[in-house]
């Protein structure tokens, strides 16, 4: 090659990796503006509502004031509607828990042709409204519903077993909804164990579910946290399977908020119960994170 070719034929020098995020950066700004107006001015807003006290209906004093938190943390209505709401999500932690742990291990260690299907499966629930998915069940459970007619023909009761409006309902409602959470968190984590370690403890003689409590939960329990600790948030801060699955009798933070809000027009109250929600919620998930990284980690 002449001298000349090499002086006019040279290649252009790569785009610097800074220089490439920054073209994304600017890609990104559309959808950082629609981002900070539909969800971080209202929450603005609404954290600005909660340093007023409310003088009327949906009317607020023009002083800032911390009282409203003063308020919720010295009233015993509060630390109950706290403890219930912490109950619940709870309870449907550990029922998910039970029930994606199986699943969890199935999907990690199948081979079979059908898993796909069966991840498909999973996640269905996901494709669906929350809304759909809360009034399906209810010709499900309701006491004219599918299982009251299945336990009334057998014989197994004599009346209808209330399976919905209580917090039986909002369980089953809110399990079905984070199940999928759940399972693939943990499938995640399983599939980074090596089968190996299972495979030599039971050529030592362990059992097999010896093997999986003293091999497989210990090596994924940074997996268990997180995702037990991302059910947990998604529970406490749901409202619709609450007020769909409850009938109104269920009251926990997100439904009180909305009483709040909605009904008796009290902006301050609602948006102080709100933040505090926030709060709890963001924290959670802050956890959940660095279990789930430390979990990817090991």
């Amino acid at each position: 090659m002449s001298g000349d070719d090499d002086l006019t034929g040279t290649d252009p020098a790569p785009a610097s990796p800074a220089a490439s995020r920054g073209r994304w950066a600017y890609l990104l700004l559309p959808a950082l503006g629609v981002l900070t107006l539909v969800f971080l001015l209202p929450m603005i807003n609404l954290g600005a509502k909660s340093f007023h006290l409310s003088v009327g209906a949906g009317r607020e004093a023009a002083e800032y004031t911390l009282r409203n938190y003063v308020a919720f943390f010295s009233d015993s209505l509060y630390w109950e509607l706290l403890g219930w709401t912490s109950v619940l999500g709870a309870l449907v932690t550990l029922c998910t828990l039970a029930l994606a742990l199986p699943l969890s291990y199935f999907l990690a260690r199948t081979r079979s042709r059908w898993r796909s299907v069966f991840l498909l499966l999973v996640v269905a629930p996901m494709l669906i409204s929350v809304v759909i998915r809360n009034l399906g069940w209810l010709p499900i459970l309701g006491e004219h519903g599918l299982v009251n007619w299945l336990l009334l023909s057998a014989g197994a009761v004599r009346d209808p077993v209330h399976l919905i409006n209580n917090l039986l309902g909002v369980m089953i409602g809110l399990v079905h909804a984070l199940l999928p959470f759940m399972i693939l968190t943990l499938t995640a984590v399983i599939q980074r164990i090596a089968p190996e370690l299972e495979e030599a403890s039971v050529s030592l003689g362990a059992r097999p579910i010896a093997t999986f409590w003293r091999i497989v939960l210990p090596l994924a329990l940074p997996g268990i946290v997180a995702g037990c600790l991302l059910v947990f948030s998604l529970s406490i801060s749901a409202y619709t399977t609450p007020a769909l699955m409850g009938g109104g009798r269920v009251i926990v933070m997100a439904t009180y908020i909305q009483q709040q809000v909605s009904t008796l027009l009290d902006y301050a109250k609602g948006a102080t119960v709100s933040m505090i929600l926030l709060v709890w919620v963001s924290a959670l998930s802050i956890v959940a994170l660095r279990f789930g990284k430390s979990g990817a980690e090991t």
